[in-house]
């Protein structure tokens, strides 16, 4: 059962949940069973992105294997109604090996993301990802 609380207070909780490690089905508390998630072009999507409910899913299990550890730390959010704009840095350490990345880099964005709450859970969520140049890996 959902608590009534702010839309802004459910993306913090979000936030620390996919920084915890929860992924695929157990994020369905978050999301509306309609949701739509857009992806603008980036360093690793030159193309962008949009996935509906089972692409999600999908990319948040997939997500969890591919990093070692992320967090998500947030400068700023506004609520407007049903609508939140969140300012954060999305830091993390790769676990394998991806593309030209050996396991252990480290990636850094600084992210604007916009939500669109529909019945509490997030109806549509759109990310501006800007990437910092990609660390190594410490040789320790």
């Amino acid at each position: 059962m959902l608590v009534d609380v702010s839309h802004a207070h459910r993306i913090r909780s979000l936030f620390d949940a996919l920084a915890a490690g929860v992924s695929g089905a157990e994020l369905e508390a978050y999301s509306h069973p309609h949701a739509e998630q857009i992806e603008h072009p980036n360093r690793f999507r030159p193309t962008g992105n949009r996935r509906g409910p089972a692409d999600i899913q999908a990319a948040s299990e997939a997500g969890v294997g591919m990093l070692r550890r992320q967090s998500y730390e947030v400068h700023d959010l506004l609520e407007a109604g049903a609508r939140v704009a969140a300012q954060l840095t999305w830091r993390a350490t790769t676990a394998i090996d991806l593309g030209d990345l050996p396991a252990g880099s480290e990636l850094v964005a600084r992210v604007a993301m916009f939500f669109e709450f529909r019945a509490g859970r997030i109806i549509r969520q759109s990310s501006y990802d800007c990437y910092e140049p990609v660390g190594t890996p410490s040789a320790a």
